[in-house]
């Protein structure tokens, strides 16, 4: 139950995000978790649609990274947000060797996730990264479990819109804008987000994430 996992937490140890079965450090992870996490390499993503910008990701959707991603964004462990950011930082150093000067745009969540979490959990990652114009947000949307690319895709494009005096701002920088995500799948959410960047006039070469799917 989630009320006796509340209750203990308040007087054991965190657990590792990941394995759960070594008390955590202050990043979250035991250090064998940590040392995996360090130990992964960017790559580059692929995605199902078109629209979607070039994606490097910090390391695949598996093992220790996917099990403290989604204590991360599940369960608000807000302590994995360095050892996640230092896996954007390495695949925004490969984007940024193509790109300088790019600017940051984060994948939004919804209301309804944010307030769940208590905070933005991909702006929270990648903060400190660099210059980060937090310029989208996003509407209530399906859960997208089981869609295909296509559906995906449709339901992104009518999710996601600017603030449009923030996008206005981003346009006249004259700066391309690297989007960023938590988790890369079929490319539809960074997809629809890069139409709205660019259709205000914004060059929007890359995307970053921590994992691909």
């Amino acid at each position: 139950m989630r009320l006796t996992e509340d209750a203990r937490d308040l007087f054991l140890p965190a657990a590792c995000a990941s394995c759960r079965s070594a008390p955590a450090a202050g990043s979250g992870l035991c250090a064998d978790c940590a040392a995996d996490l360090l130990a992964l390499r960017p790559l580059l993503a692929s995605t199902a649609l078109r629209t979607a910008p070039p994606v490097v990701a910090g390391g695949p959707y598996a093992g220790t990274l996917a099990e403290a991603l989604n204590e991360y964004k599940e369960r608000s462990r807000r302590e994995l947000a360095p050892a996640l950011g230092v896996l954007l930082a390495r695949a925004l150093a490969v984007v940024t060797e193509e790109v300088p000067g790019a600017v940051l745009v984060p994948v939004p969540p919804t209301r309804a996730a944010r307030r769940a979490r208590g905070f933005d959990h991909v702006a929270h990652a990648c903060a400190g990264l660099g210059d980060l114009r937090p310029v989208l947000r996003a509407r209530p949307r399906p859960d997208s479990v089981g869609l295909s690319p296509r559906q995906r895709a449709a339901h992104a494009r009518a999710s996601l819109h600017a603030v449009p005096r923030r996008l206005a701002a981003l346009a006249a920088l004259r700066r391309p804008a690297i989007l960023v995500d938590d988790i890369v799948t079929t490319g539809a959410t960074l997809g629809a987000a890069a139409a709205i960047l660019r259709g205000a006039g914004v060059h929007v070469p890359a995307a970053i994430a921590v994992a691909a799917a």
